[in-house]
């Protein structure tokens, strides 16, 4: 764990305290309504705000460091201690319970494994968050597993079940393929039983609620989804094989990955970090400090002259409060 998140642990206390925090997450509007606030003209210039944003920016955002996949998990620790949550790995998963569906009685082990994972924060006992993030130049969804095997059983298909070109190009590896497998399935009269099955497990391993990032150097998009709001978008199109693969693409082994572009224009809840404000604040004398005094420790133990290292280094600690004080009333929250 990145040693400043222990410092936007003493934060969220404070912002709590002064109800800037929801006292327990239990929705995706409590969520929603912190970045809302993170974002807004009211925050920008309150220092609680701008050491959040500016985490944001170093350890998740930044070219520097958005193309890393320990990004991701950044961002998930950063959420969980925000919200008062936990990061949950696959051991804690086995934990989570959840009814499946009757009729999928036979496979429901399978079936609760598919909803499990796709839980990456949990508050409380039973309120669970998906994360996503990704950059702005992906266009496709991974969305985890998605049990293919269980939802075209009984179909006479087994043999198309896979992403590689088969003779007939039908198969799950393309949109292409995909098209012609679902048109077999109308040929055959069984799309209606496909289409229900297809409904009830969808609407029951991705009902969590979502978080969707997309970084951008300088900015990252924030959408939020309910999981009832993500399931209807496609259950509402599984009617229609065409509207369908409009957001559906393919299947990766048994991963679905989904079109990007439908998804955030369904979406009503949507938040822009703008990081390049933080180096007209406060921010940026911080972090010029914050690089001196590690510096400071550095020299100190390297260089044989290092008498006038702590008094120099006192001197610039004199100058950022004193950058502080000119502002306080405004830096406070």
């Amino acid at each position: 764990m990145h040693k400043e998140l222990h410092s936007i642990k003493i934060i969220r206390d404070y912002m709590a305290r002064k109800k800037l925090l929801p006292q327990n997450v239990d929705n995706i509007e409590n969520i929603y309504s912190f970045f809302q606030y993170l974002s807004s003209d009211e925050s920008k210039n309150k220092f609680n705000s701008l050491y959040i944003m500016n985490y944001i920016y170093m350890y998740i955002a930044s070219d520097e460091v958005a193309k890393r996949k320990t990004s991701s998990r950044v961002f998930e620790d950063l959420l969980a201690i925000i919200f008062d949550g936990e990061v949950i790995d696959s051991k804690k998963r086995k934990n989570i319970k959840s009814e499946v569906p009757e009729c999928f009685e036979l496979v429901q082990d399978k079936l609760a494994g598919n909803k499990r994972e796709k839980i990456d924060l949990l508050f409380g006992e039973s309120y669970g968050v998906s994360v996503k993030t990704l950059m702005m130049s992906n266009k496709e969804i991974n969305m985890g597993s998605f049990e293919k095997k269980i939802l075209f059983d009984g179909f006479e298909v087994t043999k198309y079940l896979t992403e590689r070109k088969t003779d007939s190009d039908m198969g799950l590896g393309s949109k292409p393929r995909l098209k012609k497998l679902l048109e077999l399935l109308k040929d055959n009269n069984h799309y209606d039983k496909f289409q229900n099955r297809f409904e009830k497990m969808f609407s029951f391993i991705f009902s969590d609620d979502i978080i969707l990032a997309i970084k951008e150097n300088e900015k990252m998009y924030l959408y939020f989804f309910s999981g009832e709001e993500f399931t209807t978008l496609f259950t509402s199109k599984i009617g229609n094989v065409d509207e369908l693969l409009k957001i559906l693409n393919r299947w990766e082994g048994n991963s679905i990955r989904i079109d990007r572009s439908m998804l955030l224009d369904s979406a009503t809840r949507m938040v822009e970090l703008d990081f390049s404000l933080l180096n007209d604040t406060v921010i940026r004398l911080v972090n010029e400090l914050d690089y001196k005094l590690h510096e400071t420790y550095i020299q100190y133990f390297n260089e044989e002259n290092n008498q006038a290292l702590k008094s120099n280094l006192i001197s610039s600690i004199d100058e950022l409060f004193n950058a502080f004080n000119l502002h306080i009333k405004s830096l406070q929250s």
